[in-house]
């Protein structure tokens, strides 16, 4: 596999996982030659320092300055690591990625800058479709409703989280409420 393969496979792998709404990138979007069974593809742009790809591992890893974009989401971070499933099509069929961690000072933006969430460490789970957040101090903006804890799970095919503190850590939770009791953005 060249070295536009492994891009290419690259671009796949964090696509798929910034599939998931409260994941893991603003570039445009476009409906390519590619679809098959109405599926459209859609653009991804990712930049860094540095690009590492390691097919007997089966990873590719980008480091330095991380930016990944596309449609509303951003996911910044020092490094990202994408792990694919052994014997993946190179023709970028979807379903490869097994998971991605991204490491050192991770911001993720989404839906239209109105959720953010930061993190040391954010590892995405594909078969799982689940975002564990972790290290530093992680915390999950939705408006001004913010959510702390020790690790921050967002289990996107359940559509539901968990925060968990530790015993010296408490979660914290800050909630704006309009007058009649109903929760502001």
């Amino acid at each position: 596999m060249n070295r536009l393969d492994y891009t290419k496979l690259a671009l796949l792998i964090i696509l798929l996982c910034l599939g998931y709404p409260a994941a893991p990138v603003l570039a445009e979007s476009h409906v390519t030659g590619g679809e098959k069974h109405g599926e459209a593809e859609t653009a991804i742009r990712i930049t860094s320092d540095r690009l590492e790809s390691d097919h007997e591992m089966r990873c590719v890893e980008f480091i330095g300055n991380v930016m990944a974009t596309q449609d509303d989401f951003v996911i910044t971070a020092d490094r990202m690591k994408v792990f694919y499933r052994s014997g993946a099509d190179t023709s970028m069929g979807a379903g490869t990625i097994e998971k991605m961690i991204s490491q050192g000072n991770v911001k993720i933006v989404f839906d239209n800058e109105t959720k953010r969430a930061v993190a040391d460490k954010a590892v995405y789970l594909a078969d799982q479709k689940v975002l564990e957040l972790s290290g530093g101090d992680p915390r999950v903006w939705s408006g001004k409703n913010m959510v702390r804890g020790k690790k921050i799970t967002l289990f996107q095919a359940e559509n539901r989280s968990l925060v968990e503190g530790d015993g010296e850590d408490q979660v914290e939770a800050t909630l704006y409420v309009k007058e009649g009791g109903g929760l502001t953005k």
